[in-house]
């Protein structure tokens, strides 16, 4: 027997005698608070506007997710955790979400073909700042720094490898840009001036100076590059000889001449280097197991139930 709870809500519209009546289902309670089929439906819309994960998580985590945020919620109403400027905080990152699309109207169009509404998204976006911040004020900030320091020093002693720098090699890089849209002779005019470009840095003329000359006839970008020696152009450009010119070498863009300046051999990053990077990636863990484990203290001491057949299957097939 399917134990889904129905309720009905009356939604007036204005100032008309009618109501129109919605139907919602229950699909899970946490302590007394009611998680609907249309807020289950909606986090999978949500999903498809923010970024979708590389694999698609069932029905039933998608609910668990939900519950562990109610808990979180609850919690956070109860000891009075709030957002500064939460106005502004919700707008800023809808405004991120909103960068991945080409424009306004696709975001727009993309709200629309995922039926969701702009202040449920907003709405979405506030519940996971709370969340956050419960996160960071109960157990980041809570986690010893005499613990993450001692871990930290002994991850670094023990992965030593991990924080290597790369040997590089810094050169000089002179662009000839061949645009696209010129014909076949145009190209071939290019390169006949490219070889005299060549020659005249064989000849020992500075980049800079080859620039100067020929920046009204080709399009030329010059820059100082570094490169890891373990690329395929840090590698060529590894082997160059003193001041010595490397060819004009064919790239997407046209051309590129490089002249090695100087190769910096591998280092090993000193703990000091790394000890921030260290100890807030150790900080980040020992708070997540911390969190899991107050989760799992809610559950067991607080009241849910999920009372969908459906998405009581742990092993639920993704949607």
């Amino acid at each position: 027997m399917r134990r889904s709870i129905f309720f009905l809500l009356l939604l007036y519209i204005g100032g008309n005698v009618y109501a129109q009546t919605l139907i919602d289902a229950i699909v899970a309670v946490v302590n007394t608070e009611a998680i609907t089929r249309s807020e289950f439906e909606n986090e999978f819309r949500i999903a498809a506007i923010v970024g979708k994960p590389t694999a698609e998580p069932s029905k039933r985590a998608v609910l668990e997710t939900i519950i562990n945020r109610k808990f979180v919620l609850q919690e956070s109403e109860r000891i009075g955790v709030v957002i500064a400027e939460r106005d502004a905080r919700i707008t800023e990152k809808i405004t991120e979400i909103r960068t991945q699309f080409a424009s306004d109207i696709d975001f727009q169009n993309a709200l629309q073909q995922h039926q969701l509404e702009t202040e449920t998204l907003r709405m979405w976006v506030y519940e996971q700042l709370i969340y956050d911040e419960f996160f960071r004020r109960i157990f980041f900030n809570a986690v010893s720094s005499a613990l993450v320091e001692r871990l930290a020093k002994s991850y670094y002693e023990t992965n030593k490898t991990e924080f290597v720098v790369p040997s590089t090699v810094t050169f000089n890089s002179l662009l000839i840009v061949v645009p696209e849209d010129i014909s076949e002779t145009e190209k071939q005019n290019v390169a006949d001036r490219v070889q005299k470009v060549r020659a005249r840095l064989q000849e020992g003329e500075t980049f800079e100076a080859v620039r100067n000359a020929y920046e009204t006839q080709l399009l030329l970008e010059f820059e100082v590059l570094t490169l890891e020696t373990g690329t395929p152009l840090g590698k060529l450009v590894t082997e160059l000889k003193g001041s010595e010119r490397s060819e004009p070498l064919v790239v997407a863009e046209g051309y590129r001449i490089v002249e090695r300046i100087r190769t910096d051999p591998e280092r090993q990053k000193e703990y000091s280097d790394v000890r921030e990077e260290i100890t807030e990636q150790i900080q980040q863990t020992q708070a997540e197991k911390e969190f899991e484990a107050w989760l799992s203290m809610q559950k067991e001491e607080g009241t849910w139930h999920i009372l969908d057949d459906e998405l009581t299957q742990v092993e639920n097939e993704a949607r």
